[in-house]
């Protein structure tokens, strides 16, 4: 169940990236179960991070239900963690944190890495910013924002340099008003 389950988010990866160039966007938003949610993020995220030396902590505060694109969430989920995993060269802590204030899903990110240079702050959403990533596309976080505007919801992001970056995303709890 596991692998299959790893199949649909590779294919949806790929997916995400050519729907991403070509400017489409759609959505399959459906009734999640947060708390499964949750321990579908440690189970795909536990295997990912740990070849990076990464310790992952998921602190699920709300374990409702709420409407979204599960498999765009995780995609989302996996370029975050992915590049706080390539951002922590000699290892470190991701943490995930889920949330809610009644209206909407709240998420955030946070790793303690060396934090954002100061050079791409800006433009850290737009498609091809990259630093310092042998392998970067600068498409992930670009990508991110795309999942996140289709929802209805917002990404910011705190970062300060030598300790870490925390990213937050906030979603309506009963899906895209």
């Amino acid at each position: 169940q596991s692998i299959l389950k790893q199949f649909e988010i590779l294919g949806a990866m790929t997916g995400e990236v050519l729907a991403f160039v070509r400017g489409e966007s759609k959505l399959l938003v459906r009734k999640v179960h947060v708390n499964r949610f949750a321990k579908e993020i440690r189970e795909q995220l536990a295997r990912e991070l740990e070849n990076h030396d990464v310790k992952l902590t998921i602190d699920a505060r709300y374990t409702g239900v709420a409407l979204f694109d599960e498999l765009k969430l995780f995609r989302a989920i996996h370029n975050l963690a992915r590049n706080a995993a390539q951002a922590m060269v000699d290892g470190g802590t991701f943490l995930v944190t889920i949330d809610s204030d009644g209206k909407s899903l709240l998420l955030d990110f946070a790793d303690d890495g060396p934090g954002i240079p100061a050079a791409i702050r800006g433009k850290l959403f737009t498609a091809f910013s990259t630093s310092g990533k042998r392998d970067g596309t600068g498409l992930g976080l670009a990508i991110v924002k795309k999942i996140v505007d289709e929802h209805g919801g917002t990404i910011t992001c705190d970062s300060e340099p030598g300790r870490g970056t925390t990213f937050h995303i906030s979603l309506p709890l009963e899906g895209k008003a």
